[in-house]
């Protein structure tokens, strides 16, 4: 396997593909941060079995510039999600786990390698440097699995992006600082590396913000054309940076997604569901390349309860140490400081900043380099690990996440969507009606009814939504297209089994064949569209509750009703299910159904 992969570089690319693809699927499915799959299955076909090596596959000069810039494209694409407006209770924090907060770890780290693992003094700074970062590819999963409430979750994801151009711009002159006392040239040259990175990563970033969001507000590409340009133009930026500073690449990429998520751009969502879909296939790619290309005898050699004490150090002493002083005066609560600490998991930018680094320390002659990749390693993985095992059950006991977010999003709060948010609303399930009609959210907020007041396609919602407890998705418009787009955009928020909609107007065969990817699943059954309940308000239809039983099951009462009952939930203590065109009806038993019942419809 190893020569054939050897011998088809082509074959080796498919293969890291497949194996990626097959990772993440299999994190979607026992619901892990998909770092964990990769990783392992990159050790199992890297050190291990030894079938794949990547350095041995591709050439080094181009296999690292191409890693480099895929870290480019996820760091843009995380810069992309950031909008300054989410940053009104947590800014305080957010700088300073950025600024002094990444000086506590790197000293912190530092010294914990020296004392604990043995290493060098340089090495050990360059350790405590690469330990920074925590990162948007391990951070995001754990947010979409655990949920936790808008300040932890605003804290960890600016973080996790911004921290990694700050760990990167660190280590690179930690980095240079090595080079040039083994060629015994002054250290001076640290303080022109360090403005010329900021300068040239801040000043080229800003100008390639500044050319996309250009192009996209004047509408100067057509819609075919708008990613790729994007990508192109990001390309571009990361690399130019990069020719005028080592690594500076980083920061430009970071720069200039923040400057278009924030600049009020149209077609964003479409941009960003594009990097998304990228950044997926380029991390399940990296993660098993990099971890493949670790030397089987360095990372044995490095497991030792020294290596455990440090990985515990950074864990459970600096992380914590690092959030404690960076939130002192801040209106985090302790709760909230708490599950911060415990989250600090490391991400692609420490593997594939630290695999870099290795070579070229390597090929400068610095004693004791190849310990620092497999140190590195154990650090993504403990943490990673320990993150994902822990942080949903942790953020529940310590209420800054939900257990299982039942409540429900409404699009539309006309009457009917009204009379229904509040039967839900009696049943204890959190509701949240939107709408575009003022008249609608002023009634629905008469009702003592939670609104918001807007497009939810807007990309003004993203930052003024609030969806801590909303799990669920019920859009109830007379636009079919609205409704079909919304429970599109939320099928990526909830899940696409969470988003509900009301059947098109004209439910005929061309409809029924447009598939599940573009619409959610039908409310009720396939009968029920807005026409219809309309139609059962104006025959004066109210929600009524009826008990289910062995001797009157859900398919016996709705033979039973006819045409004038329409199941809409069903109620088993404190769980309540959405009916859809997928309930299986005979086997629904137990617990009561909860409908819209007009016995005098015609």
């Amino acid at each position: 396997m190893r020569e054939l992969l050897i011998d088809h570089p082509a074959l080796a690319i498919a293969a890291i593909i497949a194996l990626g693809v097959g990772a993440q699927w299999l994190a979607w499915r026992i619901r892990v941060p998909a770092i964990l799959p990769l990783l392992a299955v990159g050790f199992l076909v890297g050190p291990l079995l030894g079938w794949l090596t990547p350095t041995e596959v591709f050439p080094p000069d181009l296999f690292y510039p191409l890693v480099s810039m895929a870290v480019g494209l996820i760091l843009f694409e995380g810069g992309l999600t950031l909008r300054f407006s989410e940053l009104r209770n947590t800014r305080r924090v957010v700088i300073n786990l950025v600024t002094w907060g990444a000086l506590v770890t790197w000293l912190c780290g530092a010294a914990a390698a020296y004392f604990v693992a043995g290493l060098s003094v340089q090495l050990a700074f360059l350790f405590g440097a690469l330990v920074i970062v925590t990162g948007p590819t391990v951070i995001a999963p754990l947010l979409r699995i655990v949920r936790p409430n808008a300040n932890v979750a605003s804290v960890l994801k600016w973080e996790s992006i911004v921290i990694d151009a700050v760990g990167a711009l660190v280590a690179v002159l930690v980095l240079e600082a090595i080079v040039l006392l083994s060629r015994d040239e002054p250290l001076f040259s640290i303080v022109l590396l360090l403005g010329r990175f900021v300068l040239v990563g801040s000043a080229v970033g800003a100008a390639g913000g500044v050319a996309l969001s250009w192009l996209l507000r004047k509408r100067a590409l057509p819609d075919y054309l708008i990613n790729v340009t994007a990508l192109a133009l990001l390309f571009a930026t990361f690399s130019l940076a990069n020719v005028f500073s080592s690594e500076a690449g980083l920061l430009a990429a970071v720069v200039m997604g923040i400057l278009v998520a924030n600049t009020g751009v149209p077609g964003l969502d479409s941009l960003l569901s594009f990097k998304e879909d990228l950044t997926v296939l380029l991390v399940s790619m990296l993660f098993i390349a990099l971890a493949a290309n670790v030397e089987l005898s360095t990372f044995v050699a490095a497991l030792s309860w020294q290596t455990a004490l440090l990985l515990a150090l950074v864990m459970f002493v600096i992380r914590p140490l690092d959030v404690y002083l960076s939130s002192i005066g801040s209106r985090l609560l302790a709760s909230e400081r708490l599950f911060i600490a415990w989250v600090g998991p490391r991400g692609i930018v420490a593997a594939s900043v630290t695999s870099l680094f290795a070579v070229r320390l390597r090929t400068v002659g610095i004693e004791g380099a190849d310990q620092l990749v497999p140190l590195v390693f154990i650090v993504i993985v403990g943490t990673v690990l320990v993150a994902s095992l822990t942080a949903k059950p942790l953020g529940v006991r310590l209420g800054v996440a939900d257990p299982d977010p039942q409540g429900v999003l409404l699009l539309g709060a006309h009457p009917m969507a009204r009379q229904i948010a509040g039967v839900l609303d009696e049943l204890g399930v959190k509701v949240l009606l939107a709408d575009t009609n003022a008249s609608n959210v002023t009634e629905a907020q008469a009702a003592g009814l939670m609104t918001y007041h807007g497009s939810l396609l807007s990309d003004a919602s993203d930052d003024r939504l609030r969806l801590a407890g909303i799990g669920r998705l019920l859009a109830l418009t007379s636009n079919d297209e609205a409704n079909a787009l919304t429970a599109v955009k939320f099928g990526r928020e909830f899940g696409k089994a969470n988003v509900y909609q009301l059947a098109p107007r004209t439910h005929d065969d061309h409809n029924k064949r447009l598939g599940g990817e573009h619409r959610g699943r039908w409310l009720s059954n396939e009968e029920l569209s807005f026409e219809r309940l309309e139609s059962l308000r104006r025959a004066g239809a109210t929600i009524e509750r009826t008990e289910l039983s062995e001797e009157l099951s859900l398919a016996d009462y709705l033979t039973e009703g006819g045409d004038g009952v329409v199941p809409l939930f069903l109620v088993d203590g404190k769980d309540v299910r959405v009916v859809s065109d997928e309930t299986d009806a005979e086997r629904e038993t137990s617990g009561s159904v909860v409908a819209l019942v007009a016995p005098d419809l015609t």
